[in-house]
């Protein structure tokens, strides 16, 4: 899987921070049904650390790790290098398939992490400007569905293209292969949507304790409705772990 490489237009040239506080996803209650239902697939491999750790942790959720509003421009940007066909299509999200406006870009903070104090297992370090922009919020019209971002390849039977990692009512974590750790493969983070419910409750049922305990997790087909916006959210985009730029365009649009 292609990492981008490095910026070399002064476009995508690193911004100075303009705030330090984090965005923090809202709970979002009364969230509609918009798909008929959702199915479950084995995790492959272990859970996520070996279920030391809650999914209370930055690893699965973009709204523990924290995010800050950066200035840098806010259009798609052109990097140099090879890109991965395979990769995630942002434009996926929406139907007809579009890049919406970006309404506001971000970086996100490092993370200090302490695995025996307790979730969220650590505390936020500085911000991280590996990348100009770490997530974009983006527009959309209250109450329209949202979709999966697209990719090809199915990673388990009945069309499955995504695994979820987390859920919540306004947080939804999606990694694109079966194993249940951030650092395999894609994952997208979606932030202040709202999330069909059905997701919700099947994802939690897979848990005690905010643990895996199954060994399953709920999976998404391609252009299967996963919830609706209430109005503009937040993505992020990650392959083996790093949170990449969302903007740019031979990779994720």
């Amino acid at each position: 899987m292609a990492t981008p490489p490095a910026p070399t237009t002064a476009e995508a040239k690193t911004p100075a921070p303009t705030a330090a506080a984090p965005a923090e996803a809202s709970h979002k209650a009364g969230c509609p049904v918009v798909s008929g239902g959702y199915d479950l697939a084995p995790i492959e491999g272990l859970p996520y650390k070996n279920n030391a750790l809650t999914d209370h942790n930055p690893d699965l959720r973009l709204s523990v790790i924290g995010l800050a509003p950066t200035n840098a421009p806010l259009t798609l940007v052109d990097y140099n290098g090879p890109a991965d066909p395979d990769a995630p299509k942002l434009y996926g999200l929406f139907q007809p398939h579009r890049a919406p406006a970006f309404l506001r870009a971000y970086l996100r903070f490092d993370w200090v992490w302490n695995e025996s104090q307790g979730e969220p297992y650590g505390t936020r370090g500085g911000l991280n400007l590996d990348w100009p922009v770490a997530a974009l919020e983006v527009a959309a019209a209250p109450g329209e569905t949202i979709y999966p971002p697209a990719r090809e390849p199915v990673i388990y039977g009945g069309g499955a293209m995504a695994l979820v990692l987390f859920a919540a009512e306004s947080e939804l974590t999606l990694g694109y292969s079966r194993h249940d750790d951030v650092g395999v493969g894609y994952v997208v983070h979606l932030l202040n949507l709202c999330v069909d419910p059905g997701l919700v409750a099947l994802y939690r049922s897979q848990l005690s304790g905010g643990r895996r305990a199954t060994g399953y997790l709920p999976v998404v087909r391609k252009a299967q409705p996963i919830g609706t916006a209430t109005g503009a959210f937040i993505v992020a985009v990650r392959d083996r772990g790093a949170f990449l730029d969302p903007r740019s365009r031979k990779d994720w649009w």
